[in-house]
């Protein structure tokens, strides 16, 4: 099967050579028919730079850029609407996944149609952890749904399933992997989740801190109410 391996960043100098090294070495070199793209939402440090200088190492990889600086949902929906393959693997750009766990996840692709990776024990700062948690149980109030980790960075979807899921989402969502997680509980796919490592940020810079990171939480929350009002039960998307 083919694979397309989506990774959004910001301000990730300090770090994206080595993961963009990383995952290359680990997927896209032993997996032929594969794709990698990258999203720079408009990097304010050198992560341009640093991707541009990578093209002649890596011919597979595909630098996009987004037109103004727009936000990890955003930037993470283009990765995905530009992906070719018959899978999509999205993992961020700031080094707290370990690349050999990707195999845990593809192992299932033929049982599953999503395979959604998990922090089992996650090393963030107490906010972000509270927000998830908050996350996880908004999800079961408004949706009846029980996901451990519905934003995690560390994912497999079958493409022709994503495209549907997008289609239901606003193309101005904040978080679109906490509702393709919700989808994907609600319209009866197979799904499976996967306990992944998580590590301590190996950077300096947080894109999401304080203030922004409640700003993000409220905007998500709003997105959720408004998810939960749509018309999601009369729309059947079977595998």
């Amino acid at each position: 099967m083919s694979i397309s391996v989506v990774m959004p960043c910001y301000n990730e100098g300090e770090v994206i050579g080595k993961t963009v090294r990383a995952y290359y070495n680990e997927i896209i070199r032993k997996i032929d028919d594969s794709e990698f793209i990258v999203v720079d939402d408009c990097s304010k440090d050198n992560t341009h730079d640093i991707l541009e200088g990578l093209r002649g190492e890596f011919p597979r990889l595909k630098i996009l850029k987004t037109p103004v600086n727009s936000g990890h949902g955003k930037t993470i929906r283009m990765g995905y609407e530009a992906a070719k393959k018959d899978y999509v693997f999205q993992v961020d750009s700031d080094r707290q996944f370990e690349p050999k766990d990707f195999w845990k996840l593809y192992t299932l692709k033929d049982s599953y149609d999503f395979i959604l990776g998990f922090r089992k024990r996650r090393h963030d700062p107490l906010s972000r952890l509270i927000l998830t948690r908050i996350t996880r149980l908004l999800n079961l109030v408004f949706f009846g749904v029980w996901i451990k980790d519905s934003n995690c960075p560390f994912r497999i979807v079958k493409k022709e399933i994503l495209d549907k899921f997008l289609n239901l989402i606003a193309k101005e969502a904040v978080a679109p992997n906490v509702m393709i997680s919700i989808l994907a509980k609600k319209k009866g796919i197979r799904v499976a989740e996967v306990p992944v490592t998580h590590y301590r940020r190996r950077a300096n810079s947080v894109s999401l801190a304080h203030w922004k990171l409640i700003k993000y939480g409220l905007e998500g929350l709003v997105e959720l109410v408004a998810f939960k009002k749509s018309k999601l039960g009369e729309i059947h998307i079977g595998r």
